[in-house]
């Protein structure tokens, strides 16, 4: 009687000496040898119908294709869900970790994909963040605005008081929107600001003038080495005002009579400006945390909300030039301020 494993592979042997070709399998290897003649094909001594081939790779050819249909579709399902999850607001779908240990195109889209629902993620709850910030720096003034003037409709005479804190007020409202205005124009890609001729230099020195006059109240000196000239093409304002907020910063949180030093390297592609103060610093796992707008830290080192703009704004007006900011540890203590800026030419 013969097993059912011979009979398997006579059928196989058979489909394969149909086309004319027989194979050698061993140890994994397939060779290619002549084909056999007609009066020595061994198909015309199996007891099998002519068709019988036909019918098993015909089947054969079925079972992978559904195999290979299969591997290829079930991945693309996972995406297919994963896609329609994110359309309805589920920004933690992730479909990587259900495609196993695959090692293919497929596989390098999945993880495609989860970075960009990560990406989306953070930035809703990074927007999230911000309208409730904006909310509550808007709440404030406009609530003392609220009990000045209640205060002014009980007490009539206060009337001059009660002017200069409602000007105040206004005076921080017409700011923070202002700073709110320019941080989504940097933010936004398709805005566009007027670029000339720009000696990083002389604007450098013209805002250390200012903060030395500002400093003198609280005995603060800066102490500035300026570099040669060097001449890019941006925005003056925006590079302005980023270099403003840093220094301010640097003078704001040293302590009284403590110098700031600011200096300046030029090479012939960049420049690398440097400003430290003499603070108490900030920790080391929230040196990328202060560039985030309305994130500050207070004297004891602790992470809060507040009317803070001004890093976020330097940081976006840097990079808009091409050029990159960071927040070190100072030697010693304190902060230190690092943007280096690309020299670019007019043609850009």
């Amino acid at each position: 009687m013969r097993r059912p494993g011979r009979l398997f592979w006579k059928l196989f042997i058979a489909f394969l000496l149909a086309s004319g070709t027989s194979f050698l399998i061993g140890a994994g290897l397939f060779a290619f040898v002549r084909p056999l003649p007609a009066d020595r094909m061994a198909f015309d001594a199996l007891p099998l119908n002519r068709t019988m081939p036909l019918v098993i790779g015909t089947f054969v050819s079925l079972l992978f294709s559904a195999g290979l249909a299969w591997y290829l579709a079930r991945p693309i399902t996972h995406l297919s869900r994963g896609f329609r999850s994110i359309a309805a607001g589920e920004l933690t779908t992730r479909v990587h970790p259900l495609v196993g240990t695959r090692r293919d195109e497929i596989a390098d889209l999945t993880r495609d994909f989860d970075g960009m629902a990560a990406q989306l993620q953070q930035l809703l709850a990074t927007q999230e963040r911000l309208f409730h910030d904006v909310s509550h720096e808007l709440r404030s003034p406009l609530t003392r605005l609220q009990m000045a003037i209640g205060l002014l409709r009980q007490s009539p005479e206060k009337l001059p008081d009660m002017l200069a804190r409602v000007e105040r007020e206004a005076e921080r409202l017409n700011r923070l929107i202002e700073e709110l205005l320019t941080l989504a124009r940097l933010k936004s890609s398709t805005a566009e600001f007027d670029s000339g001729p720009v000696d990083l230099i002389d604007l450098l020195t013209a805002i250390v003038d200012d903060a030395n006059f500002e400093g003198r109240g609280k005995g603060c000196e800066i102490r500035y080495r300026p570099a040669a000239p060097f001449v890019t093409v941006g925005n003056g304002d925006l590079l302005y005002r980023a270099f403003e907020n840093i220094i301010r910063n640097a003078i704001r949180f040293s302590p009284p009579h403590a110098g700031v030093d600011v200096t300046a390297e030029v090479t012939a592609d960049r420049a690398v400006i440097r400003i430290r103060d003499r603070g108490r610093g900030v920790p080391t796992a929230m040196l990328l945390d202060i560039f985030e707008p309305f994130k500050r830290v207070d004297a004891d080192g602790a992470d809060m909300s507040g009317f803070g703009l001004g890093l976020a704004i330097a940081k976006y007006a840097v990079e808009r030039h091409g050029g990159s900011i960071h927040a070190l540890p100072g030697d010693g203590g304190g902060l230190m301020m690092e943007i280096a800026l690309p020299r670019r030419p007019a043609s850009e």
